[in-house]
């Protein structure tokens, strides 16, 4: 991000600056300089003079205002909580003059203890957007049709906005829907506390939230969530899709686990089962790629063999029985036919996690987001029940509990459509870009308005973002009250029990904006409801009001104001013993019922059999919402080497088979629209399957983002017919892949992807390395030390007899995450360049 990103500069006119108001400023009488000189009609020392005004000066005003308390010069350093995503990670904001400049991973936090992923790395790009909302716009439309955005005074917005739930919960319960991210703590409080008292539903849409595993925890271990899984105690770990190196539940907390399993003389073994290499499967020992939408399949056989092994007998006998019905639902000759794996690799994986004494199996990521997620993640829970991993790698005491609903979602639109729901208040998810398009969210909104022109209403809001970004779903908001960013607003987070996270702000607000918080006791305030916030006068009382109740339901001495000031420096509150509580298993019997089906994926559009559409997210731009920071967006894909692109990966023998090699344009399409990709060829997918990243394509979003719209929205070619649980389906459509027209050249940053025949480590003979390394024979007498002529200095050098600095990796615990390519744009100021100059 360039300084004037940063600042804005405010140029005063100047005299021969080349602007019509420099040219007017020649003198006071609106002789222009241009009219000056033909007049004199040659140089003058007049016009000397004037020539040599300094037209370079400059003022550049910052956009915040220093603190008082803060020394120029002297960082001051906060502790917060990261927003990106619902992983929770401890962070430390470093501010110079009131301004934040970097953000590093908290130490102490018990979740990624001082790690931070490349997202979290890049969200001060988030903060300073050139292209954020930068005050409260009402969208003014014409007698043409044609629409625009007013600039708006505070006052004016939550006066609309409470106008506009005024008369929606006239309309009776259910009136008014609030559509969010991922929320916890006290802003998901007061989103539900605000809710309820207009009768109206808080629904959650986060893409990436793994629901399936959720899901079978319920019906497996008897609690819904997510377990907290110990990757540092597992000799065995093996991984059905799960990329929890990558974006899966929280990163940053597993990657530091598993490296530590991988440290010391006796390594973990990590064996990974998708249909595509991802970065977490580059990490593992093994690979076995399956035929897609049979990873369910071979979990299955995994479990039928182990309880031949004689593995189970610590369950109850009625228990073990009925998951033995169930593996027994399927033969090893069965398993090897329709995945294609081949059985001397699934024994050997069974033997594997038959003799370690400790092990983990995950299922998850894009492999679990099908018809077949749900199925998966049962029985990868009903390999660690049968492997005795629950209370050792497996703990249930303290889950994740992920809100996302795809099921309420699409109550939610039907009710948009029927006329139900009357304003939706949107804030921290973007479905407009992530939700796939045959789900129907504009057709819901478009419906919604011809309901209001119907039933003849007064003309109010039916959109309600508190967007910081114009993405596509502000952009077809009538009314947007944007909100701070989590490094300027007050806020809190409890990922799960035991673990509260204190969000701080940083510095002041960049522009006119609000936290989320705050608008809405504001809008309920101008409503008159007090019981909105509990009376707090804003959200950093109402925060601090619940952390006080936390305080006593803890049963904490001393004073709480010490406390509390404590609990601020350090970023959050943490009970050490949360996640040791025991927990009872008790299985729900429909889990025994539950057997692998082929896989469930629409074929309209598609003439002959087609490939499955293989959507995945990747560091880089997650589900979309990373896609407006450049740093992200110029760092190399960790498995493709790509930057400011998206593409199509195909196997070798599909590619040959379509004709196409690198760089050609292939057309993927279906009934549900058509995209325009490059091709990537590469053995790391299956050949049944196109495979593209997902989170490109924006048509809004920023200038970053809608830098790589041409390649397309990958979400529009899914469809709605599958769900994964309560998930929304990723893997459940195909795709007619046929050859495009020209070529779309990526920017590869790596020089070539094989070693052309050389070994990892060369040899040589001893004599012929010295041979190579001797020069200079007979010419040495102008040779200085080192064999190399002494370089002349005006002043005496300083001696270093010590090294200053060094660096060391440890090549068996680093997955290649690139949060550390990021940290170094941020920490060395690197400009970014482009596609264009990448190339």
């Amino acid at each position: 991000m360039k300084d004037s990103d940063l600042v804005q500069i405010q140029r005063k006119p100047q005299l021969g600056d080349g602007t019509e108001e420099g040219a007017q400023a020649a003198d006071g009488t609106g002789i222009s300089r241009r009219k000056f000189l033909k007049i004199l009609g040659s140089a003058s020392a007049t016009t000397v003079a004037a020539g040599c005004a300094d037209s370079t000066k400059q003022k550049g005003y910052p956009n915040v205002k220093g603190d008082i308390n803060q020394v120029p010069g002297v960082a001051v350093w906060y502790r917060s909580t990261c927003q990106e995503c619902s992983a929770g990670c401890g962070i430390t904001v470093r501010t110079r003059e009131g301004r934040v400049v970097k953000v590093e991973g908290n130490r102490d936090h018990p979740i990624n203890k001082g790690g931070l992923c490349a997202l979290g790395q890049a969200s001060v790009q988030a903060l300073y957007d050139p292209d954020r909302i930068r005050q409260p716009l009402e969208k003014i439309t014409d007698p043409s049709g044609a629409s625009s955005w007013k600039p708006i005074s505070w006052k004016s917005a939550i006066s609309k906005a409470a106008s506009a739930i005024s008369a929606a919960q006239r309309g009776g319960p259910g009136g008014v829907g609030f559509l969010t991210g991922e929320t916890s703590g006290s802003l998901k409080a007061l989103i539900e506390s605000f809710c309820g008292e207009f009768s109206g539903d808080h629904v959650t849409y986060d893409l990436l939230e793994p629901v399936p595993t959720a899901k079978a925890s319920e019906l497996v271990f008897g609690r819904y969530g997510i377990p907290q899984y110990r990757f540092e105690e597992a000799e065995v770990v093996v991984n059905f899709g799960a990329d929890f190196l990558e974006t899966w539940v929280s990163p940053c907390e597993y990657a530091r686990a598993w490296a530590q399993s991988r440290r010391g003389e006796s390594p973990s073994r990590f064996i990974h089962i998708e249909s595509r290499l991802s970065l977490t499967g580059a990490n593992a020992d093994k690979w076995l790629m399956p035929k897609p939408g049979t990873e369910a399949l071979v979990a299955l056989g995994l479990l039928r063999i182990l309880l031949d092994f004689g593995k189970g007998q610590n369950l109850a006998e009625d228990v073990r029985s009925q998951i033995a019905d169930l593996a027994q639902s399927v033969t090893l000759e069965e398993v090897v036919s329709r995945s294609g794996v081949a059985r001397e690799k699934i024994l050997s994986v069974a033997e594997y996690l038959h003799r370690a004494k400790s092990s983990l199996v995950l299922a998850g990521g894009t492999a679990a987001s099908s018809s077949e997620g749900l199925t998966l993640s049962v029985v990868a829970a009903f390999l660690n029940l049968v492997l005795s991993n629950v209370g050792k790698t497996v703990e249930l005491g303290a889950m994740r509990t992920p809100q996302s609903s795809r099921g309420k979602v699409v109550q939610l639109l039907d009710d948009l459509s029927s006329g139900k729901t009357k304003v939706l208040l949107v804030h921290g998810t973007n479905p407009a870009f992530s939700l796939p398009a045959d789900y129907g969210f504009q057709y819901a909104l478009k419906n919604a308005r011809l309901k209001q022109k119907e039933a003849g209403d007064k003309e109010y809001p039916i959109v309600v973002s508190f967007s910081s970004s114009l993405d596509e779903t502000s952009e077809l908001a009538d009314l947007i009250l944007p909100a701070s960013h989590s490094l300027e607003s007050w806020g809190d987070s409890a990922p799960y029990e035991g673990v509260w996270g204190v969000v701080q702000p940083a510095m002041t607000p960049v522009f006119d904006t609000k936290g989320i918080g705050d608008s809405l006791l504001e809008i309920g305030a101008k409503l008159g409801i007090e019981s909105i916030g509990s009376g707090a006068k804003d959200f950093a009382a109402y925060v601090k009001a619940r952390w006080k109740a936390l305080y006593s339901q803890e049963s904490l001495r001393g004073d709480f104001e010490t406390w509390w000031r404590g609990v601020v420096e350090a970023g959050g509150y943490y009970r050490s013993n949360a996640s040791q509580d025991r927990v009872r298993v008790k299985v729900n019997p429909e889990a025994f019922s539950i057997r692998p089906k082929s896989l469930e994926a629409s074929s309209r559009g598609v003439d002959s059999e087609g490939l499955l559409l293989y959507p995945y997210p990747s560091v880089k731009t997650f589900d979309g919402r990373s896609a407006n920071r450049p740093w992200l967006q110029e760092l190399p894909d960790p498995m493709t080497q790509v930057v400011w692109d998206a593409w199509a990966e195909l196997h070798p023998t599909t590619a040959a088979a379509l004709g196409v090699e690198r760089g050609d344009v292939v057309s993927v399409e279906n009934y549900f629209g058509e995209l325009e990709l490059p091709v990537f060829v590469s053995d790391h997918v299956h050949p049944g399957m196109v495979a593209v990243p997902m989170g490109q394509g924006h048509k809004a979003y920023g200038r970053f983002a809608k830098a790589v719209a041409s390649v397309g929205n990958v979400f529009d070619l899914l469809s709605n017919e599958s769900s994964s649980g309560d998930g929304v389906a990723l893997v459940g459509s195909k795709v007619s892949v046929k050859r495009g027209r020209g070529k779309h050249e990526l920017v590869v940053v790596q020089g070539s992807d094989s070693q052309h025949g050389r070994h990892l480590a060369q040899t040589t003979f001893l004599s012929a390395a010295t041979a190579a390394s001797a020069h200079g024979e007979g010419h040495g007498a102008e040779h200085g030390e080192g064999h190399h002529a002494k370089v002349k200095q005006m002043f005496e050098q300083r001696k270093h007899p010590m090294y200053e600095w060094g660096l060391s990796i440890d090549l068996n615990a680093c997955t290649g995450c690139s949060a550390c390519v990021v940290a170094c744009f941020a920490e060395n100021n690197i400009p970014v360049v482009g596609k264009e100059v990448c190339r």
